[in-house]
């Protein structure tokens, strides 16, 4: 597969000047709306924070003041700790923030429900729009391609009494009980259903499986193997695209539950992303799937962006929000970003994949690679 084969299949939008929705839609200097920024210091919270002060509103945080400190240390920051059981934290928060009507407040708490409950309970009446970072787990059944915003959620079990109940629960289940105490407790709301978020940040530095593989791969460049799979689609969003959505839809009153990601995307064309972002490798294998898992590169589990089953995976329906205004940059800027992330937290390109000291296998590594390379070429002989 050379390059020229490739460049075929990228789309025009690739090549369009690309302006955020806050661009697009004029979103400036929002008579200096105030917005309380749960957090704000960790993986997406930051680029939530930019994106509102660049937008003109008067940003507060609100955290423990535990994580990246050196950040945003010339705003208002409301020191709180949402983990402590009795809304202990939450009432010992000074009264004038208290007192304060937030027009707009971002959460993207994924730890314990409780902790969601509390802070709508303590600051009831005190919210002009809430806006909740939630996930595509919360959907029940994901064996049918094109899920919706109205498709069922899953089964819940007793809801938890406490912080420390809430947080036994699993991911998906925690981000499920969170939506539906929003639901019962305000209709001001807009829930974000997030699909594998992408950003110049990773969300666990010191854990290499949250690093950018593909995008790592390809940069590196060499001779790359790739699945050949029959409708082989990834999806997944770009947390600039997310974030420019949220201040669209504080600045239009958007409420509801929104499905966020790129449109199901053919997995080649998210190679032709790759190849633009990065130097072109020095060949491209495309090797048949079965061939691969025979030899232990087993699909989602070692190998990312190739999950078969179950159905919809990769193919969650996006139409609600693009029609909300909801524009997701082109692959390749959310790859660029990804890598220029990496080059920062590695700068020798240190990061090796495979099996790791503790035994675990964390993707594959390049000897393994040049294994099942070297294998397939002589199977095709």
């Amino acid at each position: 597969m050379n390059k020229r084969d490739f460049l075929k299949t990228v789309g025009a939008a690739s090549i369009l000047t690309l302006l955020s929705p806050s661009d697009v839609f004029g979103i400036h200097n929002d008579n200096s709306k105030k917005v309380l920024i749960l957090g704000g210091r960790g993986f997406l919270g930051p680029s939530i924070v930019k994106e509102f002060l660049t937008s003109g509103y008067e940003v507060t945080l609100l955290n423990r003041g535990k994580t990246n400190t050196h950040l945003f240390n010339n705003l208002p920051i409301i020191i709180c700790d949402r983990e402590k059981e009795n809304k202990a934290g939450l009432k010992a928060i000074d009264k004038k923030y208290k007192d304060t009507y937030w027009d707009i407040v971002v959460d993207t708490w994924q730890k314990s429900p409780k902790a969601i409950s509390d802070f709508l309970d303590e600051f009831k009446g005190r919210i002009g729009h809430y806006h909740y970072i939630s996930s595509i787990s919360v959907y029940g059944n994901w064996n049918k391609k094109f899920i919706t915003e109205n498709d069922p959620l899953k089964s819940l079990p007793k809801r938890p009494e406490s912080i420390a109940e809430g947080m036994k629960h699993r991911y998906a289940l925690r981000k499920t009980f969170a939506e539906e105490a929003i639901r019962e407790q305000i209709d001001n709301y807009t829930i974000y259903r997030s699909h594998g978020m992408r950003d110049f940040r990773s969300v666990d530095p010191s854990n290499i499986i949250d690093e950018p593989f593909w995008p790592i791969r390809f940069y590196r460049g060499g001779e790359i193997l790739l699945p050949h799979v029959k409708n082989h689609h990834i999806q997944a969003v770009d947390v600039k695209s997310l974030v420019s959505f949220i201040v669209l839809c504080s600045h239009q009153n958007t409420f509801g539950e929104f499905n966020i990601a790129c449109e199901p995307t053919p997995f080649k064309d998210y190679v032709s992303s790759l190849i633009h972002a990065t130097a072109m490798p020095e060949k491209l294998y495309w090797i048949d799937g079965e061939f691969l898992i025979k030899n232990g590169l087993i699909p989602y589990k070692v190998v990312p962006f190739w999950k078969p089953k179950p159905e919809g995976s990769y193919y969650f329906n996006v139409q609600k929000a693009i029609e909300a205004g909801f524009v997701h940059r082109p692959l390749v800027d959310m790859i660029k970003d990804q890598i220029e992330g990496y080059k920062y937290r590695y700068p020798k390109n240190d990061i090796i994949f495979g099996k790791q000291s503790d035994g675990q296998v964390k993707y594959y590594s390049l000897e393994h690679e040049k294994e099942i390379i070297k294998k397939w070429v002589s199977k095709q002989r």
